[in-house]
């Protein structure tokens, strides 16, 4: 009596690992994928954050954040060109930590006042040492830095501001700008065309 063989043959066998292979495949792209739209979500929370919490520091102070908005009203009128910032260690000490402002006149009784920080950020969004000013970098979903412009370039000149002079830091807005997973920008194509990169002048803030 004859014994029917029940295994499977070496072509099914390949069939079956070939199949195997490409599902894998497949759930490996889709899921790089996913952790991809992941982190621009993330990345675009967070710029959307620090963009709110520049302008809450406006309507506080009515100077976006930088050293030369501490100068007074005639170091400012005095000054020839309003110096540029591009930085990627800004950030962090206007608005992620709380701030220490005087109030008043000293002549009529200044007082010290405490502000909470304007944007809330946790452990794994900043990076460096909070060892003195500007050493701390706050990172996107790739752990790579957000950059802040003072003026700013890419949508900034559609917001003229002249109410403090000709020189004030207010003469446009700011950009925010995430490089995205390549972690390259810097370019003038990337103001004209970010793709992938992640900014604060990519959605209507109109």
């Amino acid at each position: 009596m004859r014994r029917t063989n029940s295994g499977f043959s070496l072509i099914e066998l390949l069939v079956v690992i070939a199949i195997l292979g490409f599902l894998a495949a497949t759930l490996t792209i889709a899921a790089a994928g996913l952790k991809q739209r992941s982190n621009i979500e993330k990345t675009a929370a967070l710029v959307r954050r620090i963009d709110a919490g520049v302008e809450a520091y406006f309507t506080k102070f009515h100077d976006y954040p930088s050293d030369y908005a501490k100068l007074t009203a005639a170091d400012k009128k005095a000054a020839k060109v309003w110096p540029t910032i591009k930085s990627d260690k800004y950030l962090y000490d206007y608005l992620g930590k709380p701030l220490t402002v005087t109030e008043g006149f000293v002549a009529t009784g200044s007082k010290i006042k405490n502000l909470e920080p304007f944007c809330e950020m946790n452990a794994s969004e900043i990076l460096g040492p909070d060892s003195g000013p500007h050493t701390v970098q706050v990172l996107d979903a790739w752990r790579g830095p957000i950059w802040y412009e003072l003026p700013g370039y890419a949508h900034g000149t559609n917001f003229p501001d002249r109410s403090k002079g000709e020189v004030s830091s207010t003469d446009s807005k700011f950009d925010l700008t995430s490089a995205g997973p390549d972690k390259v920008c810097d370019s003038f194509l990337d103001k004209l065309l970010p793709d992938d990169d992640v900014t604060n002048w990519t959605y209507d803030r109109k």
